[in-house]
């Protein structure tokens, strides 16, 4: 009977405890959140190209810097070897009065020319007297009446390459039924070595050349030359670009024209700048052993004019010594741009942006002082630099910088909180941030808010500080988005800025999320 008892009891417990899951509600708890989204400090580094920044010290100004060359000169500009064809035609002449068997054990013909090339500028009076080749072909062409086949030798002895001449040996075919033999290959000059004094070695302009022509052991028959025989040898240089060049390169004009942008990249908005203090300036560095004349015809920035009481007309400048293919020295010059009388800093108070010069070079004003030893190198040609310094003592109205920010999708059930935004400011002056979080939800709901970041200072640090929050939902923050941040400045007059401003900005959310376990 006891036992029944009992059993009767463990079965009411159980069904009394099946009961009792069945009436449960689900558990619930909330849980706070606190997570970092965004740790970001703002500089004038992502404003401006730290090669055009140079912060400054002790609290003065920082200086935006501008160094850059002219492309007044290239190249292309250094003298060099034109295309040239010359044309040599050995014939027997006169001195066959009649047909002879041509020898099969010794040259028939062996001939030493100069030649000369006359195309080097004739009413600029150049002349080269040694040329070293950064790059050229040659091409040889033979053209034989002979009617046998000829073994041939064309040498350039003036002109090598590792030390060699430079020259083709060729197999001439034989002239059959009117027509002539010909023949023809092509040398690459890269790196030859030009000497153009000739035989007294006190000429210019003259190439040294040998040449032989000798019977073929193919040929199976004697044959015979004439009077009337004749070897046409056709020599064409092309793309002769000088590396190293030495003798009178004329006197020449080459006109120029040619722009900087200066400071395009710098987003500052409506910039009236305090000047005191900036540099500008041209520097030219002569490289080159030729006298230069540089003439400056114009100079505008941002399309005006600029006056100036010493630029315009022509500047002289001395030769580089050179000796021995070696530059001892260059000659330097440095025009002021902004001395009294220029206007440039007037033009310059909104941060100019292109800077246009143009006007001429002359070669050589003097004529051939250096009696055929002018120099020049095509790794050292004339440069002409812009220096430009402006100090960041300036005034700014309006957006200085927009940036965005990518929140990622957040489960957060049930989430009830805030978007905090705090900022850390020394810059010296207000700061306005305008914020708008765009929900990457189905009509791209979007919440605004906006703050005024006090000024602070860079020097001595004294940072400014800023808090937002924004009321946010699950619906918001759980798919996401993106932070616009606009930051707008607003000076009273010119405004000292070191380069050491910085404005951190951090994005957090906090709240609760509420968690359920059926």
């Amino acid at each position: 009977m006891l036992g029944k008892t009992k059993l009767v009891l463990a079965a009411l417990i159980v069904i009394i405890a099946f009961h009792s899951c069945g009436d449960r509600e689900a558990l619930s708890w909330e849980s706070e959140i606190f997570l970092p989204l965004i740790d970001d400090n703002i500089t004038w580094s992502s404003l401006i190209p730290d090669s055009l920044l140079e912060l400054g010290e002790g609290g003065e100004p920082a200086r935006l810097v501008y160094r850059g060359p002219f492309d007044m000169f290239s190249q292309d500009d250094i003298p060099a070897l034109p295309d040239t064809t010359l044309l040599n035609i050995f014939s027997m002449g006169n001195e066959l009065p009649i047909a002879i068997p041509v020898p099969a054990d010794y040259p028939f013909m062996d001939i030493t020319s100069d030649m000369l090339v006359t195309n080097l500028g004739e009413e600029s009076g150049a002349y080269i007297r040694n040329l070293v080749l950064g790059e050229g072909t040659m091409t040889f062409t033979v053209e034989s009446t002979v009617s046998g086949i000829l073994n041939m030798s064309y040498f350039l002895t003036s002109v090598t390459v590792n030390g060699e001449p430079v020259g083709i040996d060729l197999e001439v075919p034989a002239a059959a039924g009117g027509v002539n033999g010909i023949a023809t290959s092509t040398v690459d000059l890269t790196g030859a070595i030009f000497d153009m004094t000739g035989s007294n070695g006190t000429s210019n302009n003259i190439i040294q050349s040998s040449f032989t022509a000798i019977n073929s052991p193919l040929n199976s028959e004697v044959f015979y030359i004439t009077n009337l025989d004749s070897l046409g040898v056709k020599i064409e240089m092309h793309g002769m670009k000088a590396a190293k060049a030495k003798g009178y390169f004329g006197n020449v004009n080459l006109d120029y024209g040619t722009q900087v942008s200066l400071i395009d990249t710098v987003p500052v908005p409506n910039p009236i700048l305090n000047l005191e203090g900036a540099v500008a300036k041209l520097r030219i560095d002569n490289l080159i052993g030729m006298d230069l004349r540089m003439i400056f015809d114009t100079l505008l920035v941002d399309g005006s004019v600029v006056d100036h009481p010493t630029l315009y007309g022509a500047h002289d400048l001395p030769r580089a010594q050179w000796i021995d293919g070696d530059l001892i020295n260059s000659t330097v010059m440095e025009i002021d741009l902004g001395e009294p009388g220029s206007n440039i800093f007037d033009l310059m108070e909104t941060f100019p942006q292109l800077l246009r010069m143009a006007g001429s070079v002359e070669l050589n004003p003097f004529g051939d002082v250096s009696f055929g030893n002018d120099y020049v190198d095509v790794d050292y040609i004339p440069e002409v630099e812009l220096e430009i310094e402006i100090p960041f003592n300036m005034g700014v109205d309006g957006v200085v910088l927009e940036e965005n920010y990518t929140i990622d999708p957040m489960d957060f059930p049930k989430f009830d909180g805030r978007l905090l935004v705090d900022f850390t400011s020394t810059f010296p002056v207000e700061v306005i941030a305008d914020i708008d979080y765009v929900v990457n939800d189905s009509i791209s709901t979007i919440v605004s808010v906006d703050a005024v970041i006090e000024a602070g200072r860079s020097f001595p640090d004294t940072p400014a500080y800023s808090h937002i929050e924004i009321p946010v939902n699950q619906a918001i923050i759980e798919p996401g988005g993106t932070i616009h941040l606009v930051l707008t400045v607003r000076t009273d007059g010119a405004q000292i800025f070191t380069g050491y401003e910085n404005i951190r900005v951090q994005v957090r959310v906090e709240g609760t999320q509420l968690i359920e376990v059926e």
